[in-house]
């Protein structure tokens, strides 16, 4: 049973952590922009198409790359937009972390 006490109290933790607060935080600035989170929305829909189209279609990538450049810049001028892409990237870091540290516990067991 006591693993899921630590278990619990890893994900208070989490749920208490500057990283989550700030993302929490800022989600909900986005979610009450509704032009922030239309802008949220295509800057990530169109950086997984760049993503998979330079994969499967290279030769066309200076287009995509080019409609993806500019999204970009609009999300840099956007502080809302801009603040929780930092803050998400900063609470997946972290969330990363500590994922890593759970595996490399039993990671010898399955060597």
């Amino acid at each position: 049973m006591a693993i899921y006490e630590t278990a619990t109290k890893l994900a208070n933790e989490i749920k208490n952590s500057k990283e989550y607060i700030q993302f929490k935080k800022y989600m909900k600035e986005i979610k009450n922009d509704p032009d922030s989170e239309k802008l949220l929305a295509e800057y990530k829909l169109s950086q997984a198409k760049v993503q998979n189209f330079i994969i499967s279609n290279p030769k066309d990538k200076k287009k995509s790359l080019s409609k993806f450049e500019s999204l970009q810049r609009k999300v840099i001028n956007n502080k809302k937009v801009n603040k929780y892409l930092n803050s998400e990237q900063q609470f997946t870091n972290m969330m990363n972390n500590i994922n890593h540290i759970l595996a490399q516990a039993v990671e010898d067991d399955y060597k």
